[in-house]
């Protein structure tokens, strides 16, 4: 028995077109991202602080080490392709820890704020990798949030105005661009 075609085609099966992540991102659209992390870190962090219930700031927390998560995330990639582009980046260090020591060489009038911040943005490697000391982890979270969380939005109006100094902001960060 010889099925009908069009009863074949309603089954949809051929197979979807599988496509690989596009890693390119124009730089206004890194610094928005950075600018929504930075954001919702600020605010959960007060949201956190302004309730005495122990869910919503459970749920303040997780946002906010998620966020933190995004934030070191882009700031690498925006610290790296910074340092392509001026000629500056060896090829060598895609690590947290040196992207904060070449945003200090980048940005030398940091206000407290920004460079506490940057300092313990480096807890987020521990959030995300060390849950044997998550108690511990948690604590330092907390005062991020209780007294640099404003920072995040310092660092992100300095690497804005890198970018605008520098003419990069109509340019893309390709992920896997080679220096």
């Amino acid at each position: 028995m010889k099925l009908d075609d069009s009863i074949i085609d309603q089954f949809n099966l051929e197979p979807e077109d599988d496509r690989e992540p596009v890693n390119v991102m124009k730089v206004p659209e890194l610094l928005d991202f950075l600018k929504e992390s930075a954001s919702r870190i600020v605010s959960k962090s007060k949201q956190y602080f302004s309730t005495t219930d122990a869910d919503i700031q459970a749920d303040c927390l997780d946002i906010v080490a998620i966020r933190l998560n995004d934030f070191a995330q882009a700031f690498i990639d925006i610290i790296i392709f910074i340092r392509k582009a001026e000629g500056s980046y060896n090829g060598k260090s895609s690590s947290l820890r040196y992207c904060v020591t070449s945003y200090d060489t980048l940005v030398s009038n940091q206000k407290e704020e920004e460079k506490q911040f940057l300092g313990e943005l480096l807890l987020r490697n521990e959030i995300t990798h060390d849950y044997f000391n998550r108690e511990i982890h948690l604590r330092k979270l907390i005062a991020l949030m209780q007294n640099y969380s404003d920072g995040a939005l310092d660092v992100y109006e300095q690497l804005t105005k890198i970018c605008q100094n520098k003419d990069l902001l109509d340019k893309y960060v390709d992920k896997n661009a080679k220096v």
